[in-house]
């Protein structure tokens, strides 16, 4: 997901820069540009929804919740084995379908037939049946049915997402009132409030239809459709394109995940937005503007590439001289690549000496490609190899790939979003926590200095609204993972937390503190409702919140005090959520920032070749590295930043220019426009390099008009209007059936 507001602010580049004369010919405002926004940002928070990563947590509460409470365990584990068995068969089935019977044989190792499992789970003992039934129910309403047993058109209902995919769309719709709805009284303030706002009506509209789920090409990833990675280098799907291959340059290229395939997915979206765009009648301005939403959606795309790929670094290294000469290995031209680099790059020699280290650590593995060796049960995606180094990649620009790490690294980065949008400035009190303290009669807290009254709100907020806290508090979260009481945090440096004197950790105080929050009772004013449930309502009545953001909220709390009253062990969706941000996601990052600090004071670590150096933000190939949309993500923020928003900026343009006119015999060949944003950098010259050169000494981003080369790309990628022969299906419906195929595939590994 990275950072949403980089997109924003791609965005807000974009309004400023459309000429009001192509937004007039286009029949639109410079507010309706606001559902261009919409639609980008719909794209990314639609990450929380993701069935895949869903089936890996509900192995995970079997391990963990399920099994440990069971006492016969060998009973059990036969069960298990039977009922994974089942899935693998259920799910070859089902994938049958999808594929008109190609793919029989897609689900390896199913081992048992029908009749066979059936043997297996009728001589169970009846309770260790009725704990493995009465705990798979239990997990598929909390995590979703799997799609095996939800087909057709029922594999998008609210079962297939569970009871934790339902808290996701309705918390997310909630807050999508708050940033979008033109009747909230008292909007965000910055950036988020410049936004022109948009009828509440509309807004739910737009989010119950574009509100979707994760799906790799959305967001230009690596796609995880062969799912060991050890098989990946292999599959022509996973190797660089041969479009740009040529005797001078050698076999350079884009991936072909990318090249052939995304691309042809943001093409066919763009032509389809011009068809239907000149079907419209003149006062449909609604329709123009659900057009807008799928037009972000697609711009979404564009972005990601810059920002979650190589493409950044390769860009610099084939500008590079002296370039690589006769007989220097591809290792040895790196090495002295990144050290020269080290002395000419501001980031580089603004750097202090350890800092400096990281820099030098980060560019060189962003330009290698992992080894990974096959998977097993429990890590079936692949296993970072121990045994083989990673390879130098300066002759292949391809995405980021996400892996369990950076699942943790995106959702941790999302919390990190919503901190940011909510909060005010770093260590004080976000406005809407200063309306809720007035409730306690703690309104005075407000305009005090930040840290203080930070200090002073927190125990309030920790009672009586836990997980608002903890989402939204790196503080909390960094807490909860040291494992250290309130009354003994902040540590000092240096310094060991406390023996603890009680069994349960922090973690487990705020989950009870958090189921009991979800229980009604009698509040202050006299009314009887959860903590949650007040706590929406005192923001809507100080108005923060609009009626059907407060709506949405509501019933998200409602789901997850539904889902906290599954008869498990394990915790509801807002439970599951605080677990996740805490156990997993907050102490790998503060394990791996613990090693990235150690790697800075060894220079020897800048050229190690390991794939995994132990820091799961430095994995090469990982999200987690590749990322530079943050204002952490260095080196190279400013180039991916500026490359993105002059290259989405661009093809929005075009695309309105295109439709503010009328239809001619002449098309604009999308594919074209889009392989010259999206390519491998050119040796020499190129519009990357002309706007990185044009951005330095102001710290402007070029406009469209700025470089007339865009305009030329225009006319000649315009082409005779081809006979409207549409595929069979599209790319993007062929893309999204992949992904279930996936899912389907994977289905047997939500059992351990």
């Amino acid at each position: 997901m990275g950072d949403i507001s980089r997109h924003r602010d791609i965005f807000l580049f974009t309004r400023q820069t459309v000429p009001v004369a192509v937004l007039d010919n286009a029949k639109l405002t410079a507010d309706d540009l606001t559902y261009l926004e919409l639609g980008n940002y719909l794209t990314d928070v639609s990450q929380f929804r993701d069935p895949v990563t869903y089936i890996f947590a509900k192995q995970r509460i079997w391990r963990e919740f399920v099994i440990p409470k069971v006492q016969d365990k060998t009973q059990l584990l036969r069960g298990l084995s039977a009922l994974g068995a089942g899935a693998a068969l259920a799910a070859s089935q089902y994938l049958k379908t999808l594929t008109s019977g190609t793919a029989a044989d897609v689900i390896e190792g199913s081992g048992a037939g029908l009749a066979a499992i059936g043997g297996i789970l009728a001589v169970l003992p009846s309770d260790t049946y009725a704990d493995l039934s009465g705990a798979d129910n239990w997990i598929d309403a909390l995590l979703g049915t799997p799609i095996e047993r939800t087909p057709g058109a029922a594999r998008d209902d609210l079962k297939h997402y569970g009871h934790l995919g339902e808290f996701f769309r309705l918390f997310i719709e909630g807050t999508t009132h708050l940033l979008f709805a033109q009747d909230v009284p008292k909007r965000l303030d910055g950036a988020w409030g410049s936004l022109a706002p948009i009828p509440a009506h509309r807004v739910e509209e737009l989010y119950g239809d574009f509100f979707t789920q994760y799906y790799p090409h959305e967001h230009t990833d690596q796609p995880p459709y062969v799912w060991d990675a050890s098989k990946r280098p292999a599959n022509k799907l996973y190797q660089p394109s041969r479009r740009q291959a040529n005797l001078a340059d050698g076999e350079v290229g884009v991936m072909n995940a990318v090249d052939a395939h995304y691309v042809t997915y943001l093409a066919e979206g763009l032509a389809e937005i011009e068809d239907e765009w000149w079907e419209l009648k003149r006062e449909d301005r609604a329709g123009r503007q659900r057009l807008l939403v799928r037009a972000g959606k697609l711009l979404h795309g564009v972005e990601d590439w810059f920002f979650h790929s190589n493409v950044v670094e390769l860009l610099e290294l084939r500008g590079y001289r002296p370039a690589q000469v006769d007989g220097e290995s591809d290792e040895a031209f790196l090495q002295r690549f990144v050290n020269d680099i080290a002395k000419r790059r501001p980031e580089f020699v603004a750097a202090q000496p350890d800092e400096l280290i990281r820099l030098k650590r980060k560019l060189f593995r962003r330009l290698r490609y992992p080894a990974y060796d096959a998977g097993d049960k429990t890590q079936s995606a692949g296993v970072l190899s121990r045994t083989r180094m990673s390879t130098p990649g300066l002759r292949h620009a391809y995405p980021a790939f996400p892996s369990a790490q950076d699942t943790a690294h995106t959702l941790l980065h999302a919390l990190e979003n919503l901190e940011h949008k909510l909060t005010g400035e770093p260590g004080g009190v976000p406005p809407w926590a200063e309306d809720t303290l007035a409730q306690y009669n703690l309104q005075a807290l407000g305009p005090l200095a930040g840290p203080i009254a930070a200090a002073a709100a927190t125990p309030k907020l920790r009672e009586s609204i836990p997980l608002v806290l903890t989402l939204l508090s790196a503080d909390e979260r960094q807490r909860l993972a040291a494992n250290v009481a309130p009354e003994h945090w902040p540590l000092q440096p240096g310094a060991t937390p406390p023996k603890r004197t009680i069994e349960a950790t922090e973690l487990d105080l705020q989950l009870e503190r958090h189921a009991a929050a979800l229980e009604p009772r009698l509040q202050r004013d006299g009314r009887t409702e959860s903590n949650y449930d007040h706590f929406v309502r005192f923001l809507a009545d100080s108005g923060r919140l609009n009626d059907k953001g407060r709506a949405a909220l509501l019933a998200a709390f409602a789901i997850d005090r539904k889902a906290e009253q599954l008869p498990t062990e394990a915790p509801g969706a807002g439970g599951f959520l605080m677990q996740f941000a805490v156990a997993d996601l907050q102490k790998l990052l503060n394990e791996g920032t613990a090693k990235s600090a150690a790697l800075d004071q060894n220079a020897g670590s800048v050229f190690g070749a390991e794939s995994d150096n132990g820091a799961f933000s430095e994995i090469v190939g990982s999200h987690s590295l590749m990322s530079k949309d943050t204002l952490t993500s260095v080196p190279f923020f400013d180039d991916a930043r500026v490359l993105a928003s002059v290259a989405s900026s661009a093809v929005c343009t075009i695309l309105l220019e295109q439709v503010a006119v009328p239809k001619t015999d002449r098309r604009l060949a999308w594919d074209e426009v889009l392989h010259h944003f999206i390519r491998f950098p050119p040796a020499n010259g190129g519009w990357e390099r002309r706007a990185l050169a044009m951005f330095a000494p102001a710290q402007q981003i070029p406009r469209f008009r700025d470089l007339p080369e865009l305009a030329r790309l225009v006319e000649r990628s315009l082409r005779p209007a081809p006979e409207q022969q549409k595929p069979s299906q599209s790319k993007r419906a062929d893309l999204e059936e992949r992904y279930r195929r996936l899912e389907g595939a994977l289905s047997k590994y939500r059992y351990p």
